[in-house]
């Protein structure tokens, strides 16, 4: 009887998928200590499963490509492996990876294994004969092209479908079910009690209704009345024990699933290992990623969503911080570049700290870089603490890297990073750098994000929401006790001054009530900052289920989502970083420039031999308001950019009459072009290149493989 393999094919992606997982981690320790008999024999054996399962399901190329790793491995054992080992290693991965993938997704496996096979058989030394893997492969598909440019790492991959749960644990889960199931026939029973009561209380109205009562019957009515209040009392309060027993017991359910769903952070970063070992070697660059607390255990749903943004700041870290070999030497660190993040708990809530033993962040690079761009007046960043400065990198479209790539430095990371972990995950980040000596990124984040626990206050007849865990304390203040300090309010609090907002004023909403002699202020906390919110009225905690915005509402920024109270009454839950950035422009929003209409004032020339690419490029510029003309090479470009002005200028490299290095070289030269962006957009993304480009004087180098609409448009936005 033939095997229906739809049936098995989901188990076996899962298994695949952490067996690949052991032998990228095994590889990468590998790769350090190739003579970690333990780490090699857990590569065989995870290799050798990968083979037996693939080819039960008839995955031949799978099983094959499997097989002849195990070949490889055997080459490894005996330490006599070649100095192109691990990239061959790493590359037949990659290719499982692929495939694994496609049988997960019921599609057809397209990949084609020859070139890894080959490669595989001349490290094994000629072992196995090279027409074995002919024969394998001669009925595939023809190979697919290789994609170009910066090695990414698929999060999607990452084995988030499913949890294991302990079986201890779902019978501690059924337990409170049955608890629950008979606290709730109690209730009922009290339902019940209840309407007798209420049909005897409509009998006894019938009854003092009716004309003529005795002295008898007006006491018996009375005694009857006495006896059906005494009844509502016990009612009463057995409603309200059982109603709280159901709130323990509901809670106690919640964390026991809350704890079920939880998995350990190292599900996410263990991939990271192999990531930051490409990406340093494609930068020219040494660095090792260094792990602390991976067991610390966070809900699903943040895990899944914690992926991106922890990619970012890795990234950051090698392309801004790291310093090349050769220069961190001269410095007197060790060439090897160290980001080491660290995981934990602290009271209700997950720390993480990502750092790096880099260069650290220039503050005056900042400063320089927010003046050019016009997002403050030079005499409020001149004002601007070192911290808040800082804070800068976290403002849409802010990089001060000085040649972007398309590694980083567009500008688009740090504020997408922010975005996701303050108003997705309800949590909170804040960085210190010490110059040449590295920057370190601290993340706070809920253990759970399900059901918050929020604070409810009103402001301008609002219901508003604040989440407990960013409060600090709510004082009652007299009015007389907020002082002016330089343009803003703020308290004393503790021998610290902490700057005061009237929550209405950074909500835009109009409050008809009086100011009063007294001020009611929540103190929030948000990374190391404090701020006072001047509120109406406080109304107290409770637990809610905060639901997301709906899409066409997304851009209002302040608002991270929104819950119902037990009375059905809608409470905006404030996002706390868009409130305290808010709240900085208070009182001093005169002093910023006003925001620049920039589009239809560029003029941008496109230089490109392709037809199709100069026509792509110019289409996607004018329809976002740029002016733009073009040239069919590089002396026709140089021609056109000596016969007018233009604000920015995109060149292709490989062309005819003039290359674009040339060109750039020669504009350079020019006194009306020596600090005009130049972007470089070529499909040649070789190191060298792009170092070639920043040689030159190019501003920004995009490889044509990872070249997109955003890609050009985020890069075009952080030069002008």
């Amino acid at each position: 009887m033939k095997i229906d393999k739809s049936k098995y094919i989901a188990r076996f992606a899962a298994e695949a998928e952490e067996h690949l997982a052991r032998m990228n981690e095994g590889i990468l320790a590998l790769e350090k200590d190739a003579g970690d008999a333990g780490m090699l024999n857990q590569v065989f054996r995870s290799a050798h499963t990968i083979k037996g399962s693939s080819r039960m399901l008839g995955f031949s190329a799978m099983g094959e490509l499997a097989h002849k790793f195990e070949d490889a491995l055997e080459v490894l054992k005996r330490g006599k492996a070649g100095g192109n080992f691990f990239h061959v290693a790493f590359k037949a991965l990659d290719l499982l990876s692929s495939m694994v993938a496609q049988a997960k997704a019921g599609v057809a496996i397209t990949e084609d294994v020859s070139e890894v096979l080959h490669e595989l058989l001349d490290l094994a030394k000629g072992e196995a004969p090279v027409a074995a893997a002919r024969a394998v492969v001669e009925d595939l598909p023809a190979p697919q092209p290789e994609s170009t440019g910066v090695p990414e790492l698929s999060l999607k991959k990452a084995r988030f479908e499913t949890v294991r749960v302990d079986t201890g644990k779902l019978d501690e889960v059924t337990k409170l079910v049955v608890q629950m199931v008979s606290n709730q026939s109690r209730l009922k029973q009290n339902l019940l009690s209840l309407e007798v009561l209420r049909k005897d209380a409509a009998k006894m109205l019938e009854m003092i209704a009716g004309a003529g009562l005795d002295k008898y019957t007006l006491d018996q009515a009375l005694e009857h009345a006495g006896k059906i209040a005494a009844k509502l009392r016990q009612v009463a309060s057995y409603n309200k024990n059982d109603l709280l027993y159901q709130g323990i017991l509901t809670q106690d359910l919640l964390e026991k699933i809350g704890g079920m769903r939880t998995l350990p952070i190292s599900t996410v970063l263990d991939s990271f290992h192999r990531y930051v070992r490409d990406i340093s070697i494609s930068c020219g660059k040494k660095a090792e990623l260094i792990v602390e607390g991976g067991e610390t255990g966070l809900d699903k749903t943040i895990i899944e969503k914690l992926g991106e943004p922890l990619l970012h700041m890795v990234r950051n870290s090698i392309d801004h911080g790291i310093e090349q070999p050769a220069e961190r030497l001269r410095l007197g660190k060790p060439d090897t570049g160290v980001i080491r993040v660290s995981a934990g708990y602290d009271g209700g809530s997950v720390y993480l700290v990502i750092a790096d033993d880099g260069a650290g962040i220039p503050v005056e690079k900042i400063r320089e870089k927010a003046l050019h761009k016009g997002m403050y007046a030079k005499e409020t960043l001149d004002a601007m603490s070192r911290e808040d400065l800082l804070s800068l990198i976290f403002m849409p479209g802010f990089s001060t890297s000085s040649f972007i790539t398309d590694i980083s430095g567009r500008g688009v990371g740090m504020d997408v990073v922010k975005e996701c972990i303050v108003a997705g995950l309800k949590g909170a980040i804040h960085l210190q750098s010490v110059e040449g000596g590295g920057t370190t990124f601290f993340v706070r984040l809920p253990l759970r994000v399900a059901v918050m626990r929020v604070f409810l206050v009103t402001s301008a007849t609002s219901l508003i929401g604040l989440l407990v865990d960013s409060i600090v304390e709510v004082l009652t203040v007299q009015r007389d006790e907020i002082i002016d300090v330089v343009d803003k309010k703020a308290i004393r609090l503790r021998e610290k001054l902490v700057p005061v907002v009237d929550l209405a004023r950074v909500l835009s909403l109009q409050n008809e009530a009086g100011p009063g002699g007294y001020a009611t202020v929540v103190v929030m906390r948000y990374g190391e900052e404090l701020l006072g919110v001047v509120v109406d009225v406080l109304i107290g905690e409770e637990d809610m289920e905060i639901k997301p915005l709906p899409p066409h509402m997304k851009n209002s920024g302040i608002v991270s989502g929104v819950a119902m109270t037990g009375k059905n009454d809608l409470v905006i839950v404030l996002n706390v970083a868009k409130v305290f950035a808010l709240a900085k422009d208070v009182g001093v929003a005169a002093n910023a420039p006003a925001a620049q209409t920039v589009h239809k004032s560029i003029h941008i020339l496109v230089i490109d031999d392709s037809v199709n690419t100069r026509e792509i490029e110019r289409n996607i510029l004018e329809s976002y308001g740029y002016r733009v003309d073009v040239a069919v090479d590089g002396l026709d470009g140089y021609e056109k950019a000596q016969g007018g002005h233009y604000d920015l200028i995109v060149t292709d490299i490989e062309m005819p009459r003039m290359d674009g290095f040339t060109l750039t070289e020669k504009l350079r030269q020019d006194a009306d072009y020596k600090h005009t962006p130049i972007i470089i957009v070529s499909s040649r993304d070789m190191e060298e290149d792009k170092r070639r480009g920043m040689r030159v004087g190019a501003s920004a180098y995009i490889v044509k493989g990872s070249f997109d609409q955003s890609n050009l448009l985020a890069t075009i936005q952080a030069l002008v």
